[in-house]
């Protein structure tokens, strides 16, 4: 492992898509090995591709389709009472 091979938080989250407050929180729930050199946190490269790899979306043809239900509005009451009527 070289120095090469070490990236800040925020390369990292640049390189993901992320911000850096995700990259951090991700160190923090232990999901991403950092070190911490000189009060500063590095990830090695290697790091990242196994965080990534931990979270890969597995695809299924059987699965099916999460379905989101519609949300509700609130019984009309006060002035949503009002915009209820036709």
């Amino acid at each position: 492992m070289g120095s090469d091979c070490l990236l800040t938080p925020e390369d990292v989250a640049r390189r993901c898509g992320l911000s850096r407050k995700a990259v951090y929180r991700a160190i923090e729930r232990g999901e991403l090995k950092a070190f911490r050199l000189c009060s500063r946190l590095r990830i090695d490269r290697s790091a990242v591709d196994a965080w990534l790899e931990a979270n890969v979306v597995q695809h299924s043809e059987t699965a099916p389709v999460p379905w989101i239900a519609p949300r509700r509005l609130p019984e009309p009451v006060g002035l949503r009472r009002f915009l209820a009527e036709p």
